[in-house]
């Protein structure tokens, strides 16, 4: 039998089980419908009739005793107008209860039909009989009849009511014995029918499962032992046979199978044949032959591979050829490119062997086709290792210094060259250094020809650890050398870059067992600022050079024109500056200061703010070094202690007695006449020293010690306040401290920034608190921004604090208004804001 046509027997299996499940189940529904029709045709619309006439039974005896009611209650004076309306409405609802009556009684017997059997006859007799004693007590009532008549005719119409109320509940209950056995049958059905549909569900599924996993069984396994004979095939065996049992497709593969392993047994022997012939042809040459797949990985080698490189055979099989490389990416380009080419592809590389030396080798590749792939080439690598040396010595007595090793000048200008085109080529800068050392010619005088070559030697040393792999060194000639930096992203980084070498030539050099100090001269030019050409940008550096040499060595020196967009921007800067001043365009803001225990505000400081309509905000940063460097730092000082103070004094006036804090610079501080124009200023605007306080940073103090300590003990002396800013960042002694004569310190914001989440922070500001309490000062934490923060300085027992928590820096007039809040909240009902 066929393949399909046994899995088509198993889906029509699958197919009459459905059919035969459907078959069964809507029987059942039917069945079910069927009941429930019954039911909804027949018993509740009984029911609903007996209700209907037990409603209308009821409303007679109602109306009745409600008219006999009002006719036993009769007033003295007869009967009244609303009493005569009142009976005639009960005798007109009287009537059409009856006429209701009379329809549903009537509705009862055509309807309650019982086989060929009508309701019971009591329901018609007792329902007449209740029509009956219903109007014969109203005639014993209207007729005014004696007590005793009145009470008999009640007597026997509650009996009539009790009758039919009798009658109609046996109705009633023969309908709900009916509806119960409706609703057992209904059950039955619905029980019948889920244990036919299951019945059915299970013998037909059975059937069907049984033949469906029979037919899969039976395929699958001739499917499974056809796979494990081709899984031994890909193994490597070619003695599996498959049996043919049955007449089907599956027979047909395994028989094309057979013939195929025959095939491929005859294939490999000639193979295997073959094989032998070519290793005996490449085992026998002498150059290094290697098999590499397509995707870099060494699949054969020759005998001559493995005495070139040192590798055993089994070492490089399965080995990466690109990782044979110096530098594996040049072997990938390799591989790549014979991939992509057609013919043959030559190329000199350097490999590395096993033992780790570095050997030249002449590569040519070509692809290797079989079968129409492209999948492998071959190889051949001829060592050319002693050719390349003796290249190599040519090479470097023409263009590298024999004595240090460097670039020479033919060297060096070849690679200035290259830079250029690439700069031109990409829009890139470099830079060129050129410097000599200064006294050089002392030292050959002096010690001879051998020790300065010595310390050419040294000096070179000791700069290649700070040049890059990528710029070139060279030796002009004598003591005159020449740096390329290539890629150069600004004047600034090269400014870095010769700081760092004039720092090294600081430091002595040991010679012949003395100690040599020597220094150098450098000048620097860059492109394209400085010249679009090789030979300008060299004569611009010499002048360079020289002319860091003039000024007395020991120093860089940019090429004028370098520096020229740069010069600008400060000339134009200072300019503004200077406008800025003159014209009075700088404004003061102020942040405040505050006791953190009462939250009272103790003081503001004051700090410069430029807004230029053509620069924009410029940040302080940025002009007060060219305040520093252009000698502006005095006036722009003197400006600010003046309107810090005199602000100060009119917030005194206001009743807001503050003090003002001012940031000096060290240029400041050391000026002729500082101490003077602090005090005139103070005379001027009539403010108390104690309220002014010149913070000073911690690294400015340390960096003139001495002389600081005379000059604050002056200040101190005349009542100003003094703060070290940015404690903690510097290296200050606490001898000078205590020296110092200061009256506060201020924790640096970054300490507090990491006070709520860093413990080691949280115990630097302790100690700093310690330390400034032990020497009765006031400590203060600037930058607070959360009340995280702030609690932690609580803790810390912190005095101040300054920061965004409380208020950012704001002009006078906004100062003048957060005061007034300030001291308005400090006068408020037990002094608590």
């Amino acid at each position: 039998m066929q393949l399909w046509l046994k899995l088509l027997l198993s889906y029509l299996a699958i197919i009459c089980a459905t059919i035969l499940i459907s078959i069964g189940g809507i029987s059942g529904a039917q069945r079910v419908r069927d009941s429930f029709y019954k039911v909804n045709k027949e018993v509740i619309p009984h029911l609903l009739v007996l209700k209907d006439l037990r409603y209308a039974g009821l409303r007679i005896v109602s109306s009745s005793m409600e008219y006999a009611f009002l006719s036993s209650v009769q007033p003295t004076n007869g009967e009244g107008k609303e009493d005569l309306e009142a009976k005639e409405e009960e005798v007109r609802l009287l009537e059409e209860g009856r006429a209701s009556f009379l329809a549903n009684l009537d509705l009862c017997s055509r309807t309650l039909i019982h086989g060929t059997e009508r309701a019971p006859r009591g329901l018609d007799l007792s329902g007449h009989a209740l029509l009956k004693e219903s109007r014969d007590y109203i005639a014993v009532v209207d007729a005014r009849g004696s007590s005793s008549q009145l009470i008999e005719s009640k007597e026997r119409f509650e009996k009539a009511e009790k009758d039919f109320l009798q009658a109609v509940n046996a109705a009633h209950d023969r309908e709900m014995t009916e509806l119960n056995q409706t609703l057992a049958a209904t059950v039955r059905s619905v029980s019948s029918a889920i244990v036919s549909a299951v019945v059915l569900s299970v013998v037909a599924l059975t059937a069907a499962l049984l033949l469906s996993v029979f037919v899969p069984y039976k395929v699958s396994r001739r499917i499974r032992i056809l796979k494990d004979a081709a899984a031994a095939v890909a193994a490597g065996r070619r003695d599996v046979v498959v049996p043919v049992t049955e007449h089907d497709e599956i027979t047909a593969v395994s028989t094309s199978f057979n013939t195929m392993v025959q095939r491929l047994r005859d294939s490999e022997e000639q193979l295997n044949s073959t094989n032998k012939y070519l290793d005996g042809i490449i085992a026998t040459m002498p150059e290094a032959l290697t098999v590499v797949s397509s995707e870099g990985a060494i699949l054969d080698v020759n005998r001559a591979t493995e005495e070139v490189f040192g590798f055993a055979r089994k070492e490089l099989l399965g080995r990466d050829f690109a990782g044979l490389f110096v530098d594996p990416s040049l072997g990938s380009d390799y591989i790549a490119a014979v991939l992509r080419q057609e013919g043959l592809v030559e190329r000199e590389a350097s490999l590395v062997t096993e033992d780790g030396r570095v050997i030249h080798v002449h590569l040519s590749a070509t692809m290797l086709e079989s079968n129409e792939k492209r999948d492998r080439f071959l190889c051949l690598s001829h060592d050319i290792t002693l050719r390349k040396q003796a290249e190599q010595e040519v090479h470097n007595l023409a263009y590298f210094d024999q004595l240090t090793g460097l670039a020479n000048r033919t060297l060096f200008y070849d690679r200035c060259s290259q830079a250029l085109a690439r700069a031109k080529r990409y829009g890139e800068m470099f830079a060129i250094l050129f410097f000599d050392l200064d006294h050089f010619k002392d030292v050959n005088d002096t010690l001879g020809h051998h020790a300065g070559d010595q310390l050419l030697q040294l000096v070179v040393q000791r700069f290649r650890s700070v040049i890059r792999a990528s710029d070139t060194f060279a030796r002009l000639g004598g003591d005159e050398f020449a740096l390329l930096c290539c890629q150069v992203s600004g004047a600034d980084g090269v400014a870095k870059l010769g700081t760092k070498l004039l720092d090294l030539g600081k430091q002595p050099f040991e010679v012949e067992g003395r100690q040599i100090y020597s220094s150098a001269s450098i000048g620097i030019v860059l492109f394209p600022e400085d010249g679009d050409d090789i030979a300008t940008l060299l004569k611009n550096g010499d002048l360079a050079m020289y002319a860091a040499k003039s000024a007395g060595g020991n120093r860089y020196q940019f090429f004028s024109q370098g520096l020229n967009q740069q010069a600008q921007e400060r000339v134009a800067l200072e300019a503004a500056l200077r406008e800025a001043l003159k014209k009075d365009r700088l404004v003061l803001h102020y942040q405040p200061q505050l006791e953190l225990a009462q939250g009272r505000v103790v003081g503001m400081e004051a700090l410069a703010r430029w807004y230029d309509d053509t620069l924009g905000m410029v940040s302080p940063a940025r002009f007060i070094p060219i305040a520093e460097q252009t000698g502006l730092i005095h006036e722009l000082g003197a400006w600010v202690l003046h309107e810090a103070c005199a602000q100060c004094k009119r917030w005194h006036q206001e009743g807001y007695p503050v003090s003002v804090s001012v940031n000096v610079s060290i240029k400041q501080v050391m000026q002729e006449g500082f101490s003077e124009m602090v005090v005139g200023t103070l005379l001027e605007v009539g403010l108390e020293p104690q309220y002014l306080d010149l913070e000073l940073t911690e690294s400015m103090l340390m960096e003139k010690a001495a002389e600081s300590v005379a000059l604050l003990r002056m200040f101190k002396s005349l009542g100003v306040q003094i703060s070290i800013d940015d404690f903690g960042t510097g290296y200050s002694s606490l001898s000078y401290l205590k020296n110092f004569s200061v009256d506060r310190i201020k924790i640096d914001q970054s300490f507090v920034r990491d006070v709520t989440v860093r413990d080691d922070a949280v115990g630097i500001i302790k100690a700093i608190v310690a330390i400034g309490h032990s020497m009765g000062l006031k400590v203060i934490a600037e930058g607070v921004e959360t009340r995280d923060e702030q609690e932690k300085l609580l803790a810390c027992k912190c005095d101040q604090v300054q920061g965004y928590l409380h208020a950012r820096p704001m002009p006078a007039a906004e100062a003048d208004s957060f005061l007034e809040r300030a001291f308005a909240s400090d006068a408020g009902p037990a002094g608590q804001k």
